[in-house]
């Protein structure tokens, strides 16, 4: 038995697959796994940072990935100590597009918790994402003590309400929908309506948010049946979306968007003072 980075046990006979989490690694998916490993060693080396957190984002990270799906990969990282002593705004966000469909997007630590003040949508889910591929002990420990302190209900509902509002008004109104954009637009739907039923952050993996949100049986078999499908065809496949789910969504769809409309409110940012130590011992610490 072999133990990578990441945290994957790999066993050196015959593997098929092994669960990590919520998710089922296939042998393929181990082997991006080290391609993606590699490609922030090389981002640490080229940028002289530290990577504090990286993850999956998107498809992948909610187990409806299509075949030839990207890999969404987002991250977490951190200067050493003098880069932030200087009074020049320097870049704070690294972007890297690989031939091997590998896209990469990080923030630095300073940036990361001043969107995590103002309760920034991607930062969590990135925190909370099932498919970890480095993280620092020290910085997610840090995290886990803060991060659901700075969760604003409200945004994130009105953040998932864009997503399906988005998708609607673009794409839903055409006779073949791109089933990518239906997912989307359905994740916008059934995120709002978990937060209403929680106030907490949706799951991330869909069926966890599709079990804890819709009850009616034949509903989820709509939607299990449309999961299959974009598993096992193109991120470009369309469909015609069964007229009962369309109809059942876009009830919500209404419903939501007149709550978010009621309690859209400006709010004042929680204080610094918390983050501000975050960041003062990460960077101090720089290893």
């Amino acid at each position: 038995m072999v133990n990578n980075q990441s945290g994957f046990c790999v066993f050196a006979k015959d593997i098929v697959s092994l669960h990590f989490e919520t998710m089922t690694i296939t042998y393929c998916q181990m082997e991006k796994t080290n391609v993606i490993q590699q490609h922030l060693k090389e981002v640490e080396q080229e940028h002289e940072v530290k990577v504090l957190l990286a993850v999956e984002s998107g498809s992948r990270a909610w187990g409806i990935e299509s075949e030839n799906s990207d890999w969404d990969v987002r991250l977490v990282y951190m200067h050493q100590p003098q880069w932030y002593l200087s009074v020049e705004r320097k870049r704070d966000v690294i972007e890297c597009m690989y031939e091997d469909k590998i896209d990469l997007v990080g923030w630095d630590l300073k940036k990361a918790l001043g969107l995590l003040r103002s309760s920034n949508p991607s930062l969590l889910e990135w925190l909370h994402s099932p498919i970890v591929y480095m993280k620092d002990s020290d910085f997610m420990k840090a995290m886990e003590g803060v991060a659901d302190r700075f969760f604003n209900p409200s945004k994130m509902m009105y953040h998932y309400h864009r997503i399906y509002f988005t998708h609607n008004t673009r794409y839903l109104q055409r006779e073949n929908c791109r089933l990518k954009v239906f997912f989307y637009y359905l994740r916008g739907i059934l995120g709002c309506r978990w937060i209403e039923q929680h106030q907490t952050l949706p799951p991330i993996p869909f069926k966890d948010l599709v079990e804890g949100t819709v009850p009616e049986a034949e509903m989820r078999a709509k939607i299990d049946e449309l999961v299959i499908l974009k598993k096992s065809g193109s991120e470009k496949d369309t469909s015609v979306i069964d007229t009962e789910l369309l109809k059942y969504t876009q009830y919500r769809a209404e419903y939501y968007t007149s709550i978010v409309k009621e309690n859209r409110t400006e709010e004042i940012p929680p204080s610094t003072e918390t983050l501000d130590a975050i960041l003062y011992q990460m960077v101090m610490n720089f290893k």
